[in-house]
């Protein structure tokens, strides 16, 4: 290997180290990783893969973010998930080979290795790799079951909130009575998130901004009675009540 091919696969080696799927695992297994990968730069809006396309690759995000698309009949965008630096785009082709069943998109200037399936055998002889492939899916499918009772039980209002609670947790932490959070860069991302047109997305925030619940700077956003939020959110409700219900159906029928 030349110079600068060394040089390129010690940066390939550092931004593996930050990756959640590979931290920990052997010095001998992240090298052949940095050596076998390639590099891909995209710009924002770029794909990097669509839905249906084969899976024949591993993607690590080195930097930036990808977003997980699903496409309506009419062109509509649902964002069902985001991927930040560090994670993995999809374990899946590591488990087996289907198609991808989502679309793949940068929402930022992103960098991202690629892995080719030919070079997975020595990630699958590895009993942690796939460990953590389980566990990530795991997680991904408790967010997916969780997404699907909001979109789908829950109106606008409903989905807004519990979006704006959950980027809270994940971005700021409070201060006193106001609590903060970093909105999507634009309009269309966040209608994707929550699945909403924008025009009633803004109508909500707008609602919101006049009773005084919220108030916002540029894209910072400022939960003002994080109380009465927390009800908007689940709609007045105790979110533990329901699993106690479930609990106390299955103690029925254990019975």
């Amino acid at each position: 290997m030349t110079l600068e091919d060394n040089i390129a696969v010690r940066r390939r080696r550092w931004g593996l180290d930050r990756c959640n799927l590979l931290r920990g695992l052997p010095a001998t297994l992240l090298e052949h990783i940095a050596r076998h990968s390639t590099e891909l730069n995209l710009e924002e809006g770029d794909a990097l893969f669509f839905k249906n396309d084969s899976s024949d690759f591993l993607a690590f995000v080195i930097h930036g973010r990808i977003y997980k698309l699903l496409y309506g009949p009419d062109g509509q965008e649902l964002i069902v998930d985001t991927i930040e630096s560090g994670e993995t785009v999809d374990e899946t082709p590591l488990l087996d080979n289907h198609s991808h069943t989502f679309t793949a998109v940068a929402y930022s200037p992103t960098r991202v290795l690629l892995l080719s399936r030919r070079h997975f055998p020595s990630l699958t002889a590895d009993p942690a790799v796939i460990e953590r492939a389980h566990a990530s899916l795991c997680m991904r499918l408790r967010q997916a079951v969780e997404s699907l009772e909001t979109m789908c039980l829950h109106r606008l209002e409903s989905r807004l909130a519990r979006y704006l609670l959950s980027l809270m947790r994940s971005q700021t932490r409070p201060r006193e009575d106001s609590f903060e959070v970093a909105l999507p860069p634009t309009q269309s991302i966040l209608a994707a998130m929550v699945n909403a047109s924008r025009p009633k997305l803004n109508a909500q925030l707008q609602t919101w901004h006049r009773s005084g619940l919220v108030s916002r700077k540029r894209n910072i956003l400022r939960i003002n009675d994080i109380d009465q939020f927390r009800c908007k959110a689940y709609l007045g409700r105790d979110a533990e009540k329901p699993h106690a219900r479930a609990r106390s159906t299955a103690a029925r029928h254990s019975a």
